[in-house]
């Protein structure tokens, strides 16, 4: 009767851990499919990054190019010839009247 018991204990024991163990693996499974779609999506972003780096990079470079262009232009206004000596065509004439 002792042994029937202990076995009857045991067979449950061992039907409990076999149990755990299919919804472990069930969640390893699980957990394994949600770490596959973030790395998907880490992807998407860092590619996303990328593109916005490098946009800002270019974005930057224009920026500054056309500061350099201004700050040139405010150098050179203490070197500009008057109006009255500037050689004028007939096309500047009909856009910006000197009048």
């Amino acid at each position: 009767m002792n042994q029937d018991i202990a076995l009857t204990r045991l067979e449950q024991f061992v039907s409990k851990l076999r149990q755990g163990f299919r919804e472990l693996k069930a969640e390893c499974t699980r957990l394994a499919a949600t770490v596959e779609e973030r790395d998907a999506t880490i992807a998407t972003l860092e590619a996303k990054l990328a593109d916005r780096v490098s946009e800002r990079e270019d974005i930057s470079g224009r920026v500054n190019r056309l500061i350099e262009q201004i700050e040139e232009l405010e150098l050179g206004e203490d070197e500009t010839i008057p109006v009255s000596h500037q050689p004028v065509d007939d096309r500047q004439r009909n856009l910006f009247p000197l009048d």
